[in-house]
Order: C-alpha cells, then structure tokens, then sequence
C-alpha cells in the first residue's frame, strides 16, 4: 500500500522550575465529537503496570469504536470532525506517528494520520471518512466480532457472510462494508489487511 506521510514533531513535556510544584495531572482528558462532550478517565496509578487498563479502540465498518476501561463504549462514526476522532484514538494509542496531507487518492483529495499499531484514519474536508489497518506493525484491533489480523477465513466466515475475489491488490474480500485481503482461499488463510470507507490504498 501506498502511503505519503510527513512525519510531526515529537511533543515534549515542560518540567517546572524552583519550587514551585509540579502542576497536577488531569482526571480526564475531554473532547468535544459532533455534539456531545465526552470525557475519557485517566488510568490511576497501579503498582503493577500490567493492571493499569486503558481505554481501547475497535474495528467497525461505519468507523471506529473507543472502549473505556469501565466498559463504556464512544463511537467515532464516519463524518465526524477530524479533531475530535484523533483525540478520541489518541486517548488510546497516544498521538499520530505520522501525518500526510493533501494526497489524491481513488477518493479525491485525503489527509492522513497514522497510529501505533499500525493504524490509518483519512479525511476529507476536515471529516473523518475511512480508515485502514496493515499487519505488518502487530496491532491488535478486532471488530465487536472477534475478526482482525490473523483471523482466518474460517473464523471470518463463521462470523459474517463475505465475497472473495482476485484483485491487484491480493486476495481481496468484502464482508458488508468492511474489506481486506487474505494470505490465501483456504480455510486456514489469515487476514493480513482490513480497512473501510474511503482509503487511499493503491491498486
């Protein structure tokens, strides 16, 4: 897959000086989507980091899902504004990797923000409009249903009805509106690509 990226700048954290304490950390980090506010609880500390659980985000065919570590769940729906989906990913995964600007792709004219993991959002007019995921950066994202990197076609097939078909691209397959490609027809053959919406991958 084709991706144009600039890379953004690392952000750094300013220590205070003299005496004066450090300022407190927030309780929550608060955003605003396209009409309702939503705050995302910061993990407390844990003795044990291995505890410490953090909010996690999951794979949907109309965009991406925000799951609290009290088992709340927030949407990021396509067409929401780009700010408040990249805040709402980055309250999990932390701050884009990667950005790319203006690329004309199969869909017209995207933006791009890339994650940890291996994830890809894209926009168009500020608005969130598609996103992928490659399997070569180990992410672990999974639909509500249990289907990511590594599922095989049989486990795909036992959860939703998909078509199969050769592309440029591989051995494509559409399950809905979500789409991605299989190391091979049998049975055994793992996902190794997903993505939905409008994506700028290169056939």
């Amino acid at each position: 897959m084709t991706r144009y990226l600039v890379a953004l700048p690392a952000l750094a954290l300013l220590a205070g000086c003299g005496s004066e304490k450090a300022p407190k950390a927030p309780d929550s980090i608060v955003f605003h989507g396209n009409s309702e506010e939503l705050v995302v609880p910061k993990a407390a500390p844990q003795t044990n980091v291995a505890e410490a659980a953090e909010p996690a985000v999951n794979l949907a065919p109309d965009g991406l899902s925000l799951v609290l570590p009290t088992g709340a769940t927030r949407h990021a729906t396509f067409g929401m504004p780009r700010d408040g989906v990249t805040r709402m990913i980055a309250a999990a995964l932390g701050s884009a990797i990667e950005e790319g600007d203006d690329q004309e792709c199969g869909a017209g004219t995207l933006s791009f923000a890339s994650f940890r993991g291996g994830l890809g959002l894209y926009f168009q007019d500020n608005k969130f409009v598609g996103w992928d995921l490659d399997g070569r950066d180990g992410g672990n994202f999974a639909t509500a249903a249990g289907v990511g990197i590594g599922s095989t076609r049989k486990q795909l097939e036992s959860a939703t009805a998909i078509k199969v078909a050769d592309s440029t691209l591989g051995i494509e397959f559409s399950a809905g509106d979500l789409s991605g490609l299989l190391s091979s027809r049998e049975p055994t053959g793992e996902v190794t690509n997903l993505w939905a919406g409008a994506t700028c991958i290169a056939r």
